[in-house]
């Protein structure tokens, strides 16, 4: 099950559609959000819940319904935000580089550290003190090859060599180890005065959550669409060469306030 939420999905399986539901009811997780990622026949994939005493947002994922934490036998990985909540970077299982024992050999010591699955970056859309708009918003993922491998992104200084540093580089060497996706624009409909997306029927209530992934070589093609449904539940459809880990990361940091953004 882990190999399966953190691989890519294979080309032939087409598109998966899942939900995600939001819980926010009780003591723990009023102001610490739980979310789960489930099948839309109800198979549960896995859960995430927002950890207490952080300076910044930080989801950790789990393959288990009753233990979500770093610790657990099913921890999967993590997400983390900086300060404004407009970088994000998910992490899998490993060591914070940052904790990395100096005296250790560069190449032993980076085989312990966390590989980087996933990075978004957001940005508005128009600025100015009265402006409004969707949100725009980066996905880096680490290349996939042909055959279906995942490029491994694990450095001990992701300053430089991490997947948003790898994003921001001019360097051709940089541009062919990652794929760098966007969101596709909504369109403003007078009508109803909103922003909105052709999601066939796949979503339902306007939210500023919702959005579709697209590659901007080919902007018809959507690799990934998520939105609301209902007040705690989201519908989530992704393809190749996206991982469910990765599709549940992108849309988690979605959920919080976007300083900046919004």
């Amino acid at each position: 099950m882990r190999n399966f939420l953190h691989a890519p999905l294979p080309e032939s399986v087409g598109t998966v559609q899942c939900r995600i539901v939001r819980e926010r009811n009780g003591i723990s997780t009023k102001l610490h959000p739980k979310y789960t990622m489930e099948s839309d026949n109800g198979i549960f994939l896995m859960t995430a819940q927002k950890q207490v005493k952080n300076k910044t947002s930080n989801y950790a994922v789990s393959m288990c319904k009753g233990s979500v934490g770093k610790d657990a036998d099913g921890f999967l990985g993590k997400l983390r935000s900086d300060f404004l909540g407009i970088e994000w970077v998910a992490y899998g299982p490993g060591l914070n580089p940052a904790k990395s024992d100096p005296k250790m050999p560069t190449a032993h010591a980076v085989q312990h550290v966390r590989e980087e699955l996933v990075a978004v970056q957001y940005t508005a859309s128009k600025w100015g003190p009265s402006a409004k708009g969707p949100r725009k918003m980066t996905v880096v993922l680490p290349h996939v090859q042909p055959g279906g491998e995942r490029l491994v992104c694990r450095t001990l200084q992701p300053a430089q060599e991490g997947l948003l540093a790898l994003q921001k580089s001019s360097s051709s060497a940089a541009s062919q180890m990652i794929d760098v996706y966007c969101n596709k624009p909504p369109v403003w409909n007078d009508t109803i005065g909103a922003y909105v997306l052709n999601f066939n029927k796949r979503v339902t209530e306007a939210s500023v959550k919702n959005f579709q992934l697209v590659h901007p070589n080919d902007p018809k093609v959507v690799f990934l669409q998520f939105g609301r449904v209902g007040k705690e539940t989201f519908n989530l459809d992704f393809r190749h060469p996206i991982s469910p880990f990765q599709a549940f990361a992108m849309c988690l940091s979605s959920f919080d306030y976007k300083l900046g953004c919004e």
